[in-house]
C-alpha cells in the first residue's frame, strides 16, 4: 500500500508539473512576415491636377457694335485666318478715332516686341540644339557623363517649345494689328458701315462661345475662347514644402485620368510664386502651381479635365527595401521585428528614401531577412511566431 501511494503521488506531481509547463509554455503569435529585397524603388509625391491647353486665346471684339449670330459651336475645329464673328460696327466719333489709333499703336509696339522675342528665341532654340549635338558627341566619345547628355536634351526640347510659343504669340500680335487697323476703316455718314471680320490666331477647337447671339458690344468684349489641342499640358498645385523638391525635367506619370494605363509626362516648369489655399478642412496652405508637359498624347482628353498626378523625386535599381508597414518607432529610431529560427528579435535600422509601400534600408538588415509585417501588441523581444 505504502509503494501504492508514492507511485500515486508521483503521477500526481509529475501531473500538476505538466500542466504548470503547459500553463506557462510561450505563446505562439501568428504573423505576417516579409522578405528584405532589392529591387527598384521610386519616391513620389503626389497631387490631383487638371489638363489646360498651353496656348489658350479669349477672342474679343475689336470694336463697339453689333455682333452677328454666330454659327460656331463648341468643338469645331478652326483654323487661322478663319472668320469667328462679324461685327456691324457703331459710327464712331474722333475722341474714339483717337482711341482706336492708341489701340493699333500699342498693338504695333506688341508686335515689334513679339518679333524680337522670335528672335530670340531662335536663337537660344539655335544654341541649344548646338549644346546637344556637342553633347552626344562627347557621351559617344565617353567624355561626358549621361547626366550632362539628359541636361542637354531636356534644355533642347526646353528651347524648342519657348520657340513654338514665340512664334504663337507673334502670330496673335500680328492677328491683333490687323484687328485694329479694321477698326479704323473709313466710314462715311451715308454708308453703311463695313462689317469688321473677328478671325482666329491660331489652329485649334473652340473651347467656349463667350456670345453666340446677336447683341451690341463694346471694344474688348470676348466673345469666344480657343485653344490649341495638341499642346496640352497639365497643372496641379502643391504644397510648397513638396514643390521644393521638384525641378524641371523630372519624370512624371499622368494617372487616374479614365485611361487603362498611365501617361508619361515631365515637369517644364515650378511657378516661382506661392499663394494661400484654403483645404477641404479649412486648413490654409501655402502652395506653388507645378506645370507638366505631356509626353503620351491621348486623343480623350481635353481641356480642363481632372488627373492624379505622380512626379518622381528620386528613383533607384538596386535598393535594399522592406515593406512600410514593417517599420516602427523605437524611441528616437527606426526598428524592425526580425524572424530568426521562429523568435522575433527587434532590430535597430536606417531608413532612408520611402515609396509608397516600401522603404529604402540603409543599414541594420541584409538581403533575405524574414521582418513581421504590421506586428501586433502581442510581439516582443524574444516572442516566439510562426507565419500565417
Amino acid at each position: 500500500m505504502k509503494r501504492k501511494t508514492q507511485i500515486g503521488l508521483a503521477i500526481v506531481f509529475f501531473l500538476i508539473i505538466g500542466g504548470l509547463v503547459v500553463a506557462f509554455r510561450p505563446t505562439v503569435v501568428p504573423v505576417e512576415t516579409a522578405s528584405v529585397t532589392r529591387g527598384p524603388l521610386q519616391e513620389v509625391i503626389e497631387e490631383e491636377g487638371k489638363t489646360r491647353m498651353h496656348d489658350h486665346f479669349v477672342v474679343a471684339a475689336t470694336v463697339s457694335g453689333k455682333l452677328r449670330r454666330i454659327q460656331l459651336h463648341a468643338g469645331d475645329p478652326v483654323h487661322v485666318g478663319d472668320v469667328l464673328a462679324w461685327l456691324d460696327p457703331s459710327p464712331i466719333n474722333p475722341r474714339d478715332t483717337a482711341v482706336l489709333q492708341a489701340r493699333l499703336d500699342g498693338a504695333l509696339a506688341s508686335q515689334k516686341e513679339a518679333d524680337a522675342l522670335v528672335g530670340r528665341a531662335t536663337a537660344e532654340n539655335a544654341k541649344a540644339a548646338t549644346d546637344l549635338s556637342r553633347a552626344q558627341a562627347l557621351f559617344e566619345q565617353a567624355v561626358a557623363s549621361k547626366e550632362t547628355l539628359d541636361h542637354a536634351t531636356t534644355a533642347a526640347a526646353s528651347a524648342e517649345k519657348q520657340l513654338e510659343a514665340a512664334t504663337s504669340r507673334a502670330q496673335s500680335a500680328a492677328y491683333q494689328v490687323q484687328e485694329a487697323r479694321s477698326a479704323l476703316i473709313p466710314q462715311s455718314g451715308n454708308q453703311s458701315p463695313v462689317p469688321v471680320a473677328v478671325r482666329s490666331p491660331i489652329d485649334g477647337r473652340v473651347l467656349r462661345l463667350l456670345e453666340q447671339s446677336e447683341r451690341v458690344l463694346s471694344p474688348g468684349a470676348p466673345i469666344i475662347e480657343i485653344g490649341y489641342t495638341p499642346k496640352l499640358e497639365v497643372v496641379a498645385d502643391f504644397l510648397t514644402r513638396d514643390a521644393v523638391r521638384v525641378s524641371p525635367g523630372m519624370d512624371a506619370l499622368i494617372t487616374d485620368w479614365g485611361g487603362p494605363t498611365a501617361l508619361r509626362a515631365r515637369v517644364r516648369m515650378v511657378e516661382p510664386g506661392g499663394f494661400t489655399k484654403i483645404s477641404a478642412l479649412g486648413v490654409e496652405e501655402q502652395r506653388a502651381n507645378i506645370v507638366i508637359d505631356l509626353l503620351d498624347s491621348s486623343d480623350k482628353l481635353a481641356d480642363g479635365y481632372r488627373v492624379e498626378i505622380q512626379i518622381i523625386t528620386w528613383q533607384g535599381r538596386e535598393v535594399l527595401k522592406v515593406p512600410v508597414s514593417a517599420i516602427f518607432r523605437a524611441g528616437e529610431n527606426w526598428a524592425v521585428f526580425k524572424v530568426q529560427n521562429g523568435v522575433a528579435h527587434q532590430s535597430q535600422i536606417q531608413i532612408g528614401h520611402r515609396g509608397e509601400l516600401e522603404i529604402e534600408v540603409q543599414a541594420g538588415l541584409n538581403p533575405r531577412d524574414i521582418v513581421i509585417t504590421h506586428p501586433s501588441a502581442d510581439v516582443r523581444e524574444a516572442t516566439r511566431v510562426r507565419a500565417k
